[in-house]
């Protein structure tokens, strides 16, 4: 009883010192310190943070060339068949390192689902993530995502051995236009002009 009585003179001390508004803020910030500590929910916490301040991705600060050898970079899909990226190579290239249990990753895949749905006829898209395609295939289908997934085999071409996930590569032939680490928003209008920009000049040559 006593600590009943405590803790009921504690809250009004402290109700009347604060007003409505700060109250609020003060259980809203308590309940954010409580879901972080918690692991699932702070995974959804930041992903819902590092969504709602990305920025759309920067263009490369230098230009990029690739050779012949950066295009030997080896794909395998679900299904077990193997491929080089030299054989995407007749059209714009996307390739987008992530992983199911990265949060920014999570964070940018609506925007990047959404510019696949817009461009999937046009633009070759290659989501690597080495994981087991069944956890790959079972997280994209609760998330009704359809993007085409690879894992990869061997060495990784030193301009595409990302230091951190996601990174994103937008590829026109041999020259890498936009090159992006960690959550972007890739459904912009700044990547879509660059996009039709780049399907134009593939249609013309």
């Amino acid at each position: 009883m006593k600590a009943k009585e405590t803790i009921l003179k504690l809250w009004n001390k402290y109700r009347r010192k604060k007003r409505w508004w700060s109250i609020i803020f003060d259980f809203v910030l308590l309940i954010l310190i409580v879901a972080m500590l918690i692991p699932s929910a702070r995974k959804n916490l930041s992903t819902l943070l590092i969504r709602n301040t990305m920025l759309p991705p920067y263009e490369t600060a230098k230009t990029i060339i690739l050779n012949e050898t950066d295009f030997d970079l080896i794909l395998r899909d679900a299904d077990g068949n193997l491929s080089s990226l030299s054989h995407y190579n007749d059209k714009p290239i996307l390739i987008n390192f992530w992983a199911t249990w990265c949060p920014p990753c999570i964070a940018e895949m609506p925007s990047l689902q959404r510019l696949y749905n817009k461009y999937k006829d046009d633009v070759h898209f290659i989501f690597i993530v080495n994981e087991p395609f069944d956890l790959i295939y079972n997280y994209l289908q609760q998330k009704n995502y359809n993007i085409p997934c690879f894992t990869t085999i061997g060495d990784v071409p030193e301009v595409f051995d990302p230091a951190i996930i996601p990174t994103t590569y937008l590829i026109d032939n041999e020259f890498v236009l936009l090159y992006n680490t960690g959550a972007a928003r890739w459904d912009s209008g700044k990547v879509m002009r660059i996009i039709d920009e780049l399907i134009e000049k593939n249609n013309n040559r």
